[in-house]
């Protein structure tokens, strides 16, 4: 397993990942399915605990403690969908991620078998964090060590 820093990425060694997100507190994690442009087509590209399931990409709610996860299953992604971003944010109102410490662990969907941790340095008085990406380069899927955080929310 490899622990990533900040932009970096690794190939992906399986067609479908699991992206568990796990923090010492609760949070909403989301999976956004982004064009070449950098936009969803629809809210359909939208996966997060109130739709669970988009193309290609679920989402599973934590429970007892356990983080949320975004499986992406690469084959069933749309060829016009470029990327899938991870996103968290904090599920108490006014809350920040300063003191908050989130980890990525990328791990193969179907054997569970860790391929990488991530977590971001340096958070403030951000509310919202693009963790990772799960992109295609080249007919290749990756993942990127994003850890960018925005202090009013994500676009």
């Amino acid at each position: 397993m490899t622990a990533m820093t900040p932009g970096s990425n690794l190939p992906l060694p399986v067609a479908r990942v699991a992206v568990d997100v796990t923090a010492p507190v609760r949070l909403d994690v989301s999976g956004l399915l982004l064009t070449a442009n950098g936009k969803v087509r629809s809210d359909d590209d939208f996966v997060f605990y109130n739709q669970p399931t988009g193309p290609g990409v679920t989402h599973r709610a934590g429970t007892a403690g356990a983080g949320d996860t975004i499986t992406v299953d690469t084959a069933a992604v749309p060829a016009d969908i470029e990327k899938i971003v991870v996103t968290a944010s904090l599920d108490a109102p006014g809350a920040t991620f300063a003191g908050t410490e989130p980890t990525a662990t990328v791990r193969g969907a179907d054997d569970g078998a860790a391929i990488a941790t991530f977590t971001p340095p340096r958070l403030g008085n951000e509310t919202a964090l693009v963790v990772v990406e799960v992109y295609r380069r080249n007919g290749a899927w990756k993942v990127r060590a994003v850890g960018q955080g925005y202090a009013n929310g994500l676009a």
